[in-house]
């Protein structure tokens, strides 16, 4: 039984210790965030935020804790299989445990985009902060369309020819997006409270991304950034070796967006249109290859 989960980070970074059974519980263990004893007959193990273990203790850090929010009883099938099969099926290892209300899953920081893109990929929502990432779904044709439209225009405003701008209105968008959602292209949204601010497609094979957009209001937040790191995990797993993207020579904020996010120009070639005869500049990053935080 697979059930669609809501997967929410949890902010900082998390380590489990390991005492002796008899020994008390200590005082550190107390503070902010998710906090777990676990007494066994051979050994309690405590789980809480790094930054509060002493350098003493057997630990092991370098954890990110992200809960299951769907509240669901307890008996419940499914809820976490649901969430720790796409993880086992990436090769990423992951522990659990709960609450009587939630259950939470424990990642390595190091494997976070992987994991995220695992749980995407199987139909999950991953929520960072304010923003929730996921796939696109059919319904959200018109959202899409809106948003390629509004920073496709603010961008190419003094860069396209006018004509060009005239064409490719929200009609023509809208229709893009309907029938593009109707391939097995994949599309990665990022939206906060119900409002899709930007998206990141890829070619049916993962190996290009097709758009990267995000809204004006939302650009410097990491989003655009984050929404690349999500789509070399998905060429990768892909079985692509590179993800690439063309810009328009012109854009040279975008250029310089993809160079800070380790980028590098493995191409130029001439889009022939129908409508735009534009010169590009194709970026590549190795698929497999986080970029750097943005």
């Amino acid at each position: 039984m697979t059930v669609q989960l809501v997967l929410n980070a949890l902010p900082g970074a998390y380590a489990v210790t390991r005492r002796a059974p008899d020994m008390p519980v200590p005082e550190w263990v107390k503070g902010k965030g998710l906090v777990s004893v676990t007494q066994a007959p051979d050994e309690t193990s405590i789980l809480c935020l790094e930054d509060r273990v002493p350098a003493t203790e057997q630990s092991s850090g370098g954890w990110q804790a992200v809960q299951v929010s769907n509240l669901v009883d307890l008996d419940v099938p499914g809820v976490v299989l649901s969430a720790v099969r796409p993880i086992s099926q990436a090769g990423l290892g992951v522990f659990v445990t709960s609450t009587f209300d939630r259950d939470y899953l424990l990642v390595r920081a190091a494997e976070n985009v992987a994991a995220q893109m695992a749980w995407i990929r199987a139909g999950h929502h991953y929520c960072d902060g304010k923003v929730t990432y996921r796939l696109a779904m059919p319904s959200d044709g018109e959202a899409l369309a809106q948003v390629h439209f509004e920073t496709w225009q603010e961008t190419y405003a003094k860069i396209a020819p006018p004509e060009v701008r005239l064409a490719l209105n929200l009609a023509h968008r809208n229709r893009y997006w309907q029938a593009r959602l109707e391939t097995n292209a994949p599309t990665l949204v990022a939206e906060v409270g119900g409002r899709i601010i930007g998206l990141c497609a890829l070619s049916g094979c993962a190996a290009e991304v097709d758009h990267l957009y995000v809204v004006n209001s939302a650009r410097g937040s990491g989003i655009g950034a984050h929404l690349l790191r999500q789509a070399q995990n998905m060429s990768a797993n892909a079985g692509n070796a590179q993800v690439t993207l063309a810009v328009v020579n012109e854009n040279t904020l975008a250029i310089g967006f993809y160079a800070a996010q380790g980028g590098s120009v493995v191409a130029e070639k001439q889009d022939k249109g129908p409508l735009w005869k534009s010169d590009n500049l194709i970026f590549g990053w190795p698929a497999a290859k986080q970029a750097p935080t943005g």
